[in-house]
């Protein structure tokens, strides 16, 4: 299998049993290895029913390779395998230069392979949740005519919005979630489409102001609903706001940067 390098690659699995509660009950860990020998594990994603997937972008040319860890279920444990990174060739800004990300001298954003970047963000806000497929690529389209270069949007409901355009929220429940997949299958084009319009993906993982996710749930569930989405749509390109509209103040700052090391770990990306 080929994937062009800074694009997703993409495995799936069939789980041996049907997991309960899966998001809390199952952890699955992939280990890339790239051809230079530098490693990078990155977390798989419950997609509903029996399936998990893992996603990850390579940033080498040449053969990756990868293992599964997980102690819940055997299907998962222990696999192996390859693919083939290619070559690019095309266009687009994001797949000939690479991730974005604060540049070596600490003084602007740039692509990994230095060229500079220059972050005009629109806040769709709602826009992927609620917008029909052809509503969505009119946007893009649009955007990239007037030169934007990232699209800032929300990943759940929210205080705006509390249902996707087909009534489904991204997860029920409070003291213990249940993440619909449904869901993120919905919004998996979005991201896409972003990427392929030469725009990063700039999503706020939990909205914090009043009945929004991060205002009333608590903390434990909060970094599992973030992970779930980092391990689901961390292999696009992507520049993430942890939290909206947040109360940072007294302890509240010490909490969310709880929960950004519990969610993005020492992840290069």
């Amino acid at each position: 299998m080929q994937t062009p390098i800074w694009h997703r690659y993409e495995r799936a699995w069939t789980a041996s049993k049907l997991h309960d509660n899966p998001t809390h009950n199952v952890r699955m860990a992939v280990t890339f290895t790239g051809p230079s020998g530098v490693g990078e594990t990155v977390k798989a994603f419950w997609d509903g029913g029996y399936v998990w997937r893992v996603r990850f972008c390579p940033n080498e040319v040449g053969t990756w390779s990868y293992a599964t860890a997980c102690d819940a279920d055997p299907a998962f444990d222990g696999q192996i395998g390859a693919f083939e990174c290619v070559p690019y060739e095309g266009d687009n800004l994001l797949y000939r230069h690479g991730d974005v990300a604060v540049s070596d001298d600490g003084w602007h954003l740039a692509h990994a392979d230095g060229t500079p970047f220059f972050r005009l963000g629109d806040t769709a806000w709602c826009g992927p949740v609620s917008a029909d497929e052809q509503a969505w690529n009119a946007y893009l389209s649009d955007r990239r005519t007037k030169h934007f270069s990232v699209v800032q949007f929300v990943t759940t409901q929210w205080r705006m919005n509390y249902a996707d355009a087909e009534g489904r929220s991204a997860f029920a429940g409070h003291a213990k979630i249940g993440i619909n997949p449904r869901f993120y299958q919905r919004l998996d084009h979005d991201f896409d489409a972003m990427n392929d319009a030469g725009m990063v993906a700039s999503p706020v993982l939990i909205w914090a102001l009043g009945d929004s996710p991060g205002g009333y749930l608590p903390e434990d569930q909060r970094v599992l609903l973030a992970s779930y989405m980092v391990a689901r749509c961390g292999a696009h390109h992507c520049l993430w706001i942890l939290g909206g509209d947040g109360n940072y103040r007294n302890g509240r700052g010490d909490e969310w940067s709880r929960i950004g090391v519990e969610v993005f770990g020492d992840s290069p990306r």
